[in-house]
């Protein structure tokens, strides 16, 4: 028979604070990217070297030169997908071509320097032995860049003038 628990006894939070995902909606906006229990160096470290190792694969099966399989909706539906072209695109800003990179993948050519510095930021955070946050962005800007995309998308696939032509992969064309 086990000992009956008086309402002392048991230890419970005096405010919802003491939980993990508080109630403070501040707090919960962020997304934080480390952790306590291991270097806070350690995961941007670790996101860079497969980073580093997926570039490494992508100029050595340089998708350009190599026929890298076709995408699957390019395959499945005969279009080209948001990320068509991607590894073309990556491949060429590896390599220093911008513009080149841009006419395989306009969104890719953008992203991947942007995420570069965040990475380069993150890592010169936990250098300093500081978290390193990322604000949540706000509603309006996930639903512009949504149809960004989306309009991205059905230009690429629609033809036209020739910068409307221009968003296209261009490889299976």
């Amino acid at each position: 028979m086990s000992p009956r628990l008086d309402q002392t006894d048991q230890q419970l939070p005096r405010d919802s604070n003491e939980f993990p995902g508080s109630s403070d909606p501040a707090a919960d906006a962020e997304i934080l990217l480390d952790s306590t229990t291991q270097p806070v160096w350690r995961t941007p470290l670790i996101a860079g070297v497969a980073a580093a190792c997926g570039c490494v694969a992508i100029a050595v099966v340089n998708p350009t030169d190599t026929g890298v399989p076709i995408c699957w909706s390019r395959a499945v539906f005969g279009i080209d997908c948001p990320l068509c072209g991607g590894l073309r695109a990556t491949n060429s800003l590896m390599r220093g071509r911008f513009l080149e990179a841009a006419d395989h993948n306009v969104l890719v050519a953008i992203a991947l320097p942007i995420v570069a510095v965040i990475w380069v930021v993150w890592v010169a955070m936990a250098v300093a032995g500081k978290p390193f946050r990322i604000p949540r962005p706000p509603t309006w800007l996930i639903a512009v860049l949504a149809i960004l995309v989306a309009s991205f998308t059905v230009l690429r696939n629609t033809g036209g003038p020739a910068w409307v032509d221009w968003l296209a992969s261009g490889t299976y064309r």
